[in-house]
């Protein structure tokens, strides 16, 4: 340094200050770092360095400054791609392929910073109908305004007995309920039209076309759709399809809307929501149940709270509501025991599990008696129907033969068989007797209810003439002839295939098939025709000296008698426009029923 420099302590220099390295002086100005590495070396004074650092930017500016350097770069660069075509800027080598270019857009920083505060993936569905402002089937003069008040009169008046968990009040009319909920107006109409209408299968397209669109296109969730996806459900008829793949479709869609809107979760729920949460879960219980699927809606804390708060509303139908769903819970229950009891258990595990499964019934039915006690005739009659169908469904052990294979003849199983014969057939009179309108207005699950009894009472008969006929019991006859005389199986159903078909007056027989209740009464009067000829041959194979001693009756039709022998006397006398058919094709036939598919 010269001499006019002011005389101050020095410091590192400026090289080792930078590297942060240990700065040894070697000579003036120069240290023994810099002259080993041949570098510069500069020292500043300290008034200088104070001066230097007094002006010098804050470690945020600098950070600053280079983050908008860089953005504005990045801003060019993006300008520059959109104004030209584009072109690979850094091509693979040959040996790897063909050139490749990824253009990124930072255009738009902000948008990606709110993206990535979401969890989710995409955007948001759509909330809006893609169908809003469509003409309606009112609109192009398919259903006249005075016939669409008169079907959603039908449904507020009638309907709400058979399915309380959709309400639609007294002061709404059709022109506002289509105008705001197309869709559940369109479900309305679905429910309160008759199977033999011409409009039927229009409306049942045009539901189709909503949940297409709407739905499965563009994901569409709302309260309107699930509400009306429930009332089409619940009077679902149109068209029967082997296994029934649109309606289990359908009722998976109700259970996806209500997870989706969050009902299962939300901290609170209106009334509307309540009770298409309870109708959720009482349609998916019961006909997944039914169908033999697996129910993904289970009863739960939500449930009971939804079932305490619904009762306490202003309507007379929320306290309807309770009943159906306080028996679908022990059907539930029951489900869940019988999927669990293995082969092994035997006997002695039905008649523990029975009992059990009793006097847990008695509790559930005095409790829902005590609810009917101020409900309307038609909702008792359905809740009846409901109970018996309960009562069936208590002896369907006895039906499963693994479970029976050490003490095969067992008073516990025939007195069950018994109780199932004559529980199906209280349920199938009960449905016979009931008068037209109300047969018109059956839900579905009041059909599967009618299957279930057609199925398993033909079943319980079979088993209960195998164990007797098993025997050399002398009154085997008298035994024999008792149960069948006691089913009047082919007629009962008979009477109830034509008190059904009433639903279906001018209708083709085409027509009728593509109904789910039409199918089921056609497969009836099949079931009434094979019936007899299945007893003659189960009858056939008793034990008996005489059959076994009299040869001369091989003579005569070889076929019948292999079926009739002469100990048995004919049941049914002639056999007239009966066919007979093997087993398997018996088993197949009552699989329409004992399965609802």
């Amino acid at each position: 340094m010269n001499a006019s420099t002011p005389a101050v302590k020095r410091r590192a220099c400026v090289a080792c200050t930078a590297v942060k390295a240990k700065c040894t002086p070697q000579a003036d100005n120069m240290c023994q770092r810099c002259a080993r590495l041949g570098k510069s070396c500069t020292y500043l004074d300290l008034p200088q360095t104070k001066r230097r650092h007094k002006a010098s930017p804050s470690r945020v500016d600098v950070l600053e400054n280079k983050v908008g350097q860089l953005m504005s770069q990045l801003a060019a660069l993006t300008r520059q791609n959109r104004q030209t075509p584009l072109v690979a800027s850094n091509p693979l080598p040959d040996d790897l392929g063909s050139s490749r270019t990824t253009e990124l857009d930072f255009s738009d920083i902000p948008a990606l910073l709110d993206a990535a505060e979401d969890p989710s993936h995409g955007i948001y569905p759509q909330t809006s109908s893609v169908l809003a402002g469509q003409p309606s089937i009112v609109d192009r003069g398919l259903l006249s305004e005075a016939e669409a008040e008169r079907s959603l009169m039908t449904f507020q008046l009638d309907l709400v007995y058979k399915f309380p968990f959709v309400l639609i009040a007294r002061s709404e009319t059709a022109a506002s309920l289509r105008a705001r909920e197309p869709f559940l107006f369109l479900s309305v109409v679905a429910a309160t039209t008759g199977s033999s209408h011409p409009l039927c299968k229009v409306v049942a397209d045009e539901i189709m076309n909503h949940v297409t669109q709407r739905l499965v296109a563009h994901s569409e969730r709302n309260l309107e759709l699930l509400r009306g996806l429930l009332v089409h459900c619940a009077w679902y008829s149109y068209p029967a399809e082997r296994h029934h793949p649109r309606l289990l479709l359908l009722i998976q869609f109700c259970v996806s809307i209500l997870y989706d809107l969050g009902l299962h979760r939300k901290p609170s729920l209106n009334a509307d929501e309540q009770r298409a949460l309870l109708g959720t879960y009482w349609l998916s219980a019961s006909l997944c149940s039914i169908l033999g699927r697996p129910s993904v809606m289970k009863h739960d804390a939500r449930t009971d709270e939804c079932i305490k708060s619904i009762a306490s509303t202003e309507h007379h139908s929320d306290r309807w509501i309770a009943p159906f769903i306080h028996l679908q819970i022990f059907l539930a229950t029951m489900d869940d025991i019988y999927a669990s009891i293995q082969p092994s258990g035997g006997s002695a595990l039905v008649q523990v599990t029975r009992g059990a499964l009793q006097r847990q019934f008695d509790i559930v039915r005095a409790r829902v008696e005590n609810d009917l006690s101020e409900c309307p005739s038609s909702i008792v009659n359905i809740i009846h129907m409901e109970i018996k169908y309960v009562e069936i469904r208590l002896e369907e052990l006895c039906l499963r033969e693994e479970l029976w294979i050490t003490k095969p003849v067992s008073t516990v199983r025939t007195t069950m068989l018994m109780g199932v014969i004559q529980r199906s057939k209280e349920l199938i009179r009960a449905i016979s007797n009931l008068p037209a309108s109300e047969i018109a207005q059956m839900t579905i699950t009041t059909c599967a209810r009618i299957c279930a009894a057609v199925g398993y009472m033909p079943t319980a008969i079979m088993a209960i003439l195998k164990l007797i006929t098993s025997t050399t019991d002398p009154s085997m006859e008298a035994q024999v002839r008792a149960v069948v005389d006691a089913a009047e199986y082919p007629s009962l159903i008979t009477e109830l295939a034509n008190a059904l078909e009433t639903k279906f007056g001018g209708m083709s027989a085409a027509d009728k098939e593509a109904d789910i209740l039409g199918s089921i009464c056609s497969k009836m009067r099949l079931l009434a025709r094979c019936y007899p000829h299945q007893i003659r041959a189960v009858v056939g194979v008793a034990p008996s000296q005489d059959v076994r001693q009299d040869t001369s009756m091989m003579e005569v039709q070889a076929n019948e008698i292999a079926m009739t022998p002469s100990v048995w006397p004919s049941i049914y006398g002639d056999l007239g426009e009966t066919f007979p058919i093997d087993d398997l094709q018996w088993d197949s036939l009552l699989s329409n029923f004992t399965g609802f598919s």
